[in-house]
């Protein structure tokens, strides 16, 4: 079945060099907008995505009608069974989200129903075993050591992933969702040249990866509910200027054009018409409410000025930070306009978006799982 998703734009992976042997590595970035995971490929690694929508799963004969069957599994949590996967979007309606954009979203039902259907699609591509599955977390969450325990102690052992199937975890190590980013970087190492030249700062093309572990860099990560920044030093993450600003990210935009959008039409949008309004303004397309069609790029002021103080926020908490950073980085689903807006603050620092940013995060945990798999005593 997976197969047939690889040429789906929302189940799509990217190559990798990075080989599926043993030990088996495998990461997941479990984002409140969507789910990334690396899982097998024939003898590679490739990289997917899934909406982090999570419906309670509906039992009845309806369900079954149609000319396919919806891409999605049923997974247990905690007594319930949730549908999730490429499709969800199809079991969504009414006031029911399927999402949770809170703080407590890494404790949540939700958040487990979504890393089960994360290991349920890599169980689907041939692996019922992982020795090192790599999670990530927000920097404020990642700061809580009992979080990073709670997922460890979640996730390690056997895990049930529905369909009478079941996935066993050896180890799970948590990484801050930046940190894979940066792992990333050098990856790139020509395309980051080529913005260090056009930028003419005084940051010089690098002529290695290794050159990174000499520069101050701000690693920016806009999410669907946080904006995550994390400030590395010479290879060493400076936590005093590293940090975390809630209800700053994708979701905030969303609402703020929704709110917009409603006083235009004259009536209230309920929660249903947010991923609309959301895939119009990925896609630069009208949405579509009621039969009438709204163009969205007439709110661009409103998405502006909502990144614009998600940005003040970050350099308030880099607590001056700003002055020593060589370079910026940036990572998640949507960059472009976060990417605009640091380049005219700092015209003279380099602002790099890495190639295909959404999945950036997990490609580094994935290679740092490996680096891990590489030095650990894995024997069964």
């Amino acid at each position: 079945m997976l197969e047939t998703q690889y040429h789906d734009a929302n189940l799509q992976p990217a190559e990798s060099n990075h080989a599926a042997t043993f030990p088996v590595v495998r990461a997941i970035d479990v984002g409140f907008g969507h789910v990334k995971l690396s899982l097998r490929k024939g003898a590679d690694v490739g990289y997917a995505n899934f909406p982090s929508m999570a419906i309670p799963a509906d039992g009845s004969a309806v369900r079954a009608l149609g000319t396919r069957r919806r891409d999605t599994f049923d997974v247990p949590v905690r007594g319930a069974l949730y549908e999730v996967g490429r499709d969800v979007a199809l079991a969504h309606a009414g006031g029911n989200f399927g999402r949770d954009v809170t703080d407590e979203f890494y404790r949540g039902a939700i958040y487990e129903a979504l890393t089960r259907g994360a290991l349920r699609y890599m169980h689907e591509a041939g692996d019922s075993q992982i020795d090192i599955l790599v999670l990530g977390l927000p920097v404020n969450q990642y700061n809580d050591a009992k979080r990073r325990d709670y997922l460890r102690s979640t996730f390690e052992g056997s895990i049930d992933v529905g369909g009478g199937k079941s996935m066993f975890i050896k180890r799970v190590i948590v990484q801050a969702q930046p940190v894979g980013g940066y792992a990333a970087i050098d990856e790139h190492l020509d395309e980051l040249n080529g913005v260090i030249a056009a930028t003419g700062g005084a940051l010089k093309p690098l002529p290695s990866g290794e050159a990174l572990e000499d520069l101050a860099v701000l690693m920016v990560d806009p999410g669907e509910h946080t904006l995550d920044w994390l400030l590395v030093q010479e290879g060493v993450i400076n936590p005093r200027a590293s940090g975390a600003a809630s209800d700053a990210g994708r979701h905030r935009v969303v609402r703020a054009v929704q709110d917009a959008l409603s006083a235009q039409v004259g009536r209230p949008l309920g929660p249903s018409v947010m991923p609309r309004i959301n895939d119009a303004l990925r896609l630069g397309t009208p949405v579509k409410l009621s039969g009438v069609a709204h163009d969205l790029r007439q709110f661009e002021p409103v998405v502006v000025s909502v990144i614009e103080d998600s940005i003040n926020r970050m350099v308030d908490g880099l607590r001056d930070a700003h002055e020593i950073i060589d370079l910026i980085v940036l990572v998640g689903g949507h960059p472009e306009h976060y990417r605009d807006l640091l380049a005219k603050r700092f015209p003279a620092i380099p602002v790099f978006v890495l190639p295909e940013a959404v999945y950036a995060n997990v490609r580094g945990f994935q290679m740092i799982g490996e680096a891990e798999a590489a030095t650990a005593d894995l024997r069964h």
